[in-house]
């Protein structure tokens, strides 16, 4: 084979690459095509991870069956999507949470999760269906601890949830503290390194810190419920670069919010004021789903 059939041979090849890497791009209209929501109402199957998080999501201890203000929600929109919709569940941790959506793993995120610069930087968020404070919690005949600025105290020794935002916090403006960093799903967990002593104190997010001194009143006591450390949007955990899917959960926590709907299912979970403040609009809910 001479030079010139040499060179027409490559340009050959070189048109044929071309013409099929064109072909592979998506069209002006196709741009989504691998969106979640595409997807889904394909296979009618919404992968969920979840974390128990008491009332947002709690598990029975039998049939490992999730429930709670979360999969509430998320149920009504399944119901709205089609008969044949299903959700999978799968339980997951605070710190394996983010990877699992990223790896595509799971779809959505559904315990209630706090939007924050860190998670923003790797994951995205659906509209806030309400916020939640940070707080702390300490032994009962505690006092050293009245405002933010007593936890500057040195020797502090504070015990966090790996991964959550109690964490976050501590790694940020508590730098001369010891930390006990536990790795564990129940957020309440570090709040038992107080009770033994082996913490001064916990912090965690307000429901938490809630829900722990509410089962042990004569123990613990609650830092920072009418005024708390930060304040933080909760909803669903997305992943990022799928906006048919963000606008779609968007709508349809909307719709559950106008409609009274979450107002709803809020008066079924939320036990005292201090848990989370709502951002339900005052609607009466329609007779067809009271």
């Amino acid at each position: 084979m001479n030079a010139h059939s040499n060179r027409a041979t490559l340009l050959s090849l070189l048109i044929v690459t071309l013409i099929a890497a064109a072909c592979s791009q998506p069209s002006n209209g196709g741009n989504h095509a691998g969106s979640i929501l595409n997807r889904v109402k394909q296979d009618h199957v919404i992968h969920a991870g979840f974390i128990k998080y008491p009332p947002f999501v709690d598990v029975d201890p039998n049939t490992h069956k999730p429930s709670g203000y979360f999969i509430d929600v998320m149920e009504e929109v399944r119901s709205r999507m089609g008969k044949d919709m299903k959700i999978q569940y799968e339980e997951t941790t605070w710190g394996t949470m983010v990877a699992g959506v990223q790896s595509k793993r799971f779809d959505v995120i559904v315990s209630g999760i706090f939007s924050t610069i860190p998670r923003a930087m790797e994951v995205t968020f659906s509209r806030p269906l309400l916020f939640v404070g940070l707080s702390a919690v300490t032994r009962a005949n505690e006092t050293r601890f009245v405002t933010e600025a007593d936890l500057q105290k040195s020797g502090l020794t504070v015990a966090v949830t790996a991964g959550e935002v109690g964490h976050e916090y501590a790694q940020k403006y508590l730098p001369n503290a010891k930390l006990i960093v536990i790795d564990t799903p129940d957020i309440t967990r570090p709040m038992l390194e107080v009770l033994s002593g082996r913490a001064d104190i916990g912090i965690a997010d307000s429901m938490s810190c809630y829900n722990f001194v509410s089962a042990h009143p004569n123990d613990a006591k609650q830092l920072f419920a009418s005024k708390p450390l930060y304040v933080y949007a909760t909803t669903l955990l997305v992943p990022r670069q799928d906006p048919d899917w963000k606008d779609f959960l968007d709508q349809s926590l909307a719709f559950l919010d106008y409609s009274g709907i979450t107002k709803s299912i809020e008066a079924k979970y939320k036990k005292g004021s201090t848990a989370w403040l709502s951002t339900t609009l005052p609607f009466a809910l329609p007779a067809a789903d009271r």
